[in-house]
């Protein structure tokens, strides 16, 4: 089960091993074991620590960003308050062929999901043209008004979506990375634990087994741990 990974070096063959008494080699794997089982518990309570500080971090630099998130898609809203408007107003018959074509293109732009601010300013002035050539319409000229000041407000708030973002994105990698260390660690603690507690009792019961094992290793034999995979796999296959 653990035999072919603690001292198997390049150079050292399956057949130097068995030259090694089971108890000299056995002492040496378990004395490895052993010290790692020792020192990993304190790096996994430090690795926890941090690990907890980045969730805290993460958690808020999500907020921030979520925040803003909700505060760009209200403003997105409102900048489009000009669209009803307009839509709306009975003096659209007024305008030429010319002008309602004109008006049809900037209209589909302002109302474009993912229209930027520069697009979106621009169109603006082109749609202030329009509304100049009719009479004057004070309901018209407040909801203009609202949406100039909503895209530009627009503007602001993704320049801080944008930092707020990248904040996230790195706290957010952080947090994954401590908990995949955090989650390793503790593997190899509790792998540690028992390999230790099976080379302790190869100690005490003897190697008869594990010495069947590794002779049929080393004549080309399959490990007892393929034995056991082919067995899993087998059990997988019956239940399915």
């Amino acid at each position: 089960m653990f035999f072919n990974i603690e001292f198997y070096h390049r150079g050292v063959t399956p057949k130097d091993l068995m030259d090694v008494r089971p108890e000299v080699l056995t002492k040496l794997i378990l004395h490895k074991r052993e010290r790692i089982t020792e020192s990993l518990p304190q790096l996994i309570a430090q690795t926890g620590d941090e690990k907890e500080s980045a969730e805290k971090m993460a958690r808020r630099a999500r907020t921030q960003k979520e925040g803003l998130e909700s505060k760009i898609s209200g403003l997105k809203i409102e900048r489009k308050q000009i669209i009803t408007a307009i839509q709306e107003n009975p003096r659209l018959g007024k305008l030429n062929k010319e002008q309602e074509l004109e008006l049809t293109g900037i209209m589909d732009s302002l109302s474009m999901i993912d229209i930027s601010v520069e697009k979106f300013t621009e169109n603006l002035a082109y749609l202030s043209q329009i509304i100049a050539s009719l009479e004057s319409d004070e309901e018209l000229s407040t909801k203009y008004t609202q949406s100039v000041k909503a895209n530009i407000a627009l503007g602001e708030l993704t320049k801080d979506y944008t930092s707020a973002l990248a904040k996230w994105n790195e706290k957010e990698s952080l947090r994954r990375k401590l908990e995949s260390k955090f989650t390793k660690l503790s593997s190899s603690l509790a792998e540690s634990k028992t390999a230790a507690e099976f080379w302790q009792s190869r100690l005490n019961d003897g190697f008869d087994q594990l010495l069947i094992d590794a002779k049929r290793v080393a004549d080309g034999g399959p490990s007892s741990r393929q034995i056991h995979r082919t067995n899993r796999k087998k059990n997988i296959n019956r239940g399915a």
